[in-house]
């Protein structure tokens, strides 16, 4: 079995000689890691005392969520507040005195109408039968006499033209 030893010594070419120890580094720790276990040590903080840390911590998290909260429960009053006004702007803009006014401005004139249209009184029979009126109410007879004289008189007088 080759280890990593041989394959290094063949690597470098030079089998016989020694060479220096490699020297290792040592890990360091974090500067997290430092200071937590610092501050544990000088705080003498038991396994309550990390409890009362992450109480604190969550509490501060919830106060700052409330805040936003409310700041934004006040920014929506706002909102509503001002739209509200811009309502309220459009529709007194909108009235007819704020109109004529801005007519008036722009050079316009309000002119009195000099003739109005008369009326007049229409009679409306709200007895008679609904639907059409019948077109003649004389006897048969009468109308095929006059059919017929009718029919002459317009023949003669389409002859005559």
């Amino acid at each position: 079995m080759i280890s990593t030893r041989i394959l290094t010594r063949r690597r470098l070419g030079t089998a016989g000689v020694q060479h220096a120890p490699v020297r290792r580094r040592r890990r360091t720790r974090g500067f997290v890691q430092v200071a937590s276990s610092t501050a544990a040590e000088r705080l003498h903080l038991n396994a309550f005392g990390h409890a009362y840390l992450g109480l604190g911590a969550v509490l501060i998290a919830v106060l700052f969520y409330l805040a936003l909260a409310a700041q934004i429960t006040a920014s929506s009053y706002d909102i509503a507040r001002l739209q509200d006004q811009l309502r309220y702007q459009e529709v007194t803009q909108h009235a007819p005195a704020e109109v004529q006014q801005t007519a008036e401005r722009s050079g316009m004139q309000r002119t009195n109408p000099r003739k109005f249209v008369s009326t007049q009184l229409v009679a409306i029979d709200l007895q008679a039968p609904i639907g059409a009126p019948p077109t003649d109410s004389s006897p048969l007879w009468q109308r095929m006499v006059a059919a017929v004289v009718n029919g002459v008189s317009h023949n003669v007088m389409a002859a005559t033209r």
